[in-house]
């Protein structure tokens, strides 16, 4: 028995190293389709190593279905395990496949690199609803014989669920509240992308992206919160406007916001860094500290956000508000700020939250060019104490009510042993969040797919230190995005 169970574990942990493989360069595939013929010796180079790991997966299996099945890939059968670093890229490949109504792919035994050429032609153009709609049924009269995309309307989750031998599970908070942040971000994603291309942003586009996180706050479900705090990603440019977004609609609701001036204050947080579009990737991305001119650069982007927006047709309230949190969401209470202005100004009450918002997330995302970010708990530390004077009073307040005491990442070592680290946090009191037991007091690590979690923590448990992370043995973003 156990010899079958130790083969089942070795059978798992293959095909999820070969799940995450394939996902990778499918995605570097459709990417290097976007801007290069298929004839171009980039795109020939990544289709042969695709191609080689597809035969190598072969040597193994008969076929290699991977297939979507709510926020989860599947690859025969077998569930991919949540990891930080590869979450990006499994809703990035979630969602090209829900842009052509696919719930997955299926590679056959003697799949050619003809096909693969074929099916990457067809795959891109179904882009288009019109052509999506036909793409399982073109990819047959282009003789694609052993590659099957599946469409989604064909598919059954329950049934699939069956089929590959999961228990069907009701999705919880945390399961929405992952569906409505992921889409938020890749939304993000085009919205900014395009952007780039218009001069202008989309701001019906944005405003159906922050509904659903208004509905999560509204309705007391804090697990959108605790994904903010998940920041070791490719697409953190993009996640942090949805994070900021996120924050500053929590701290709205704990300031007694309607619905409606919450879903404005979110479309504000998300489109907050508009303006960076104009400074160039090189100092966006540069990973040192910036020089003086690259500074002068980088402070223009308030003023070329308000640029941008006033490109937008009309002048609605929502326009106007969002213009001025683009413009004043760097400038601080105590006027040490930027843009500078020659007259008495004040931040309007949306940009004091988001001000807060976006100094709390930045200061924990990673920065190349520092030894390593600053810890949430770090970061509420300083900005409820010697940073304190910038900000506003009520919006540290809300702040400290959205993330806890314990912010969402925080590692902590409690009284019984166990080492946890923060979910969610816990308005009702914030010494006690949501937690997952990362490391049991007999130094055994707790499985990353079969999570422990305690919500709240355990009236009869304290904490008794906060760990920082170089004295942690475990990754705590790859329990924290389990």
């Amino acid at each position: 028995m156990n010899e079958i169970a130790s083969h089942e574990a070795e059978d798992t942990a293959r095909l999820n190293e070969l799940a995450a493989a394939l996902i990778l360069k499918l995605l570097a595939l459709i990417r290097t389709a976007r801007t290069h013929d298929v004839t171009n010796q980039l795109f020939v180079r990544q289709e042969r190593e695709f191609a080689a790991l597809l035969q190598s997966g072969f040597e193994e299996e008969d076929e290699l279905a991977l297939f979507a099945v709510g926020e989860y890939l599947y690859l025969n059968g077998v569930r991919l395990r949540a990891q930080a670093s590869l979450l990006p890229s499994q809703h990035a490949l979630i969602a090209e496949l829900e842009r052509r109504q696919l719930g997955g792919i299926r590679f056959l035994t003697g799949v050619t690199e003809t096909e693969l050429e074929r099916f990457f032609q067809l795959f891109l153009a179904a882009e288009d609803a019109a052509l999506a709609e036909r793409l399982a049924e073109t990819c047959r009269e282009a003789s694609i014989q052993h590659l099957e995309p599946i469409p989604a309307a064909e598919m059954d989750e329950d049934d699939l669920a069956r089929r590959l031998g999961q228990e069907v599970v009701t999705p919880g908070e945390r399961g929405r509240a992952k569906k409505v942040f992921w889409r938020a971000v890749m939304g993000t994603k085009r919205i900014m992308l395009r952007a780039r291309q218009t001069g202008r942003a989309d701001l019906r586009h944005a405003k159906r992206l922050v509904q659903p996180i208004v509905d999560s706050v509204m309705k007391h479900e804090h697990s959108i919160v605790g994904l903010t705090a998940i920041k070791q990603h490719d697409e953190y440019t993009y996640a942090h406007c949805v994070n900021v977004s996120v924050l500053s609609v929590s701290m709205g609701h704990h300031l007694g916001f309607d619905r409606q001036a919450l879903a404005d204050l979110g479309v504000a947080g998300l489109l907050h860094d508009l303006g960076k579009l104009s400074v160039p990737a090189a100092v966006l991305q540069k990973p040192a500290a910036l020089t003086a001119d690259e500074w002068v650069l980088m402070k223009r982007h308030p003023i070329e956000g308000v640029k941008m927006m006033t490109r937008l047709p009309g002048l609605s309230t929502l326009t106007l508000d969002a213009m001025r949190v683009a413009f004043e969401h760097h400038m601080n209470r105590d006027r040490t700020g930027y843009p500078e202005v020659a007259m008495e100004w004040s931040q309007s009450t949306l940009s004091r939250i988001v001000a807060v918002a976006d100094c709390f997330d930045a200061m924990t995302g990673h920065r190349a060019y520092h030894k390593r970010p600053l810890s949430a708990f770090e970061a509420l530390g300083i900005l409820l104490g010697t940073a304190r004077v910038q900000f506003d009073p009520a919006a540290l307040w809300a702040l400290l009510k959205t993330v806890g005491l314990y912010p969402p990442g925080t590692a902590l070592i409690l009284s019984s042993g166990h080492i946890v680290v923060s979910l969610t946090p816990n308005p009702e009191s914030p010494r006690r969040p949501a937690v997952r037991v990362m490391l049991r007091p007999d130094g055994s690590l707790a499985p990353q797919d079969q999570p422990e979690d305690w919500s709240p923590l355990p009236d009869e448990l304290r904490v008794e230190r906060v760990l920082p992370p170089e004295e942690l043995t475990a990754d705590a973003a790859e329990y924290l995005a389990a």
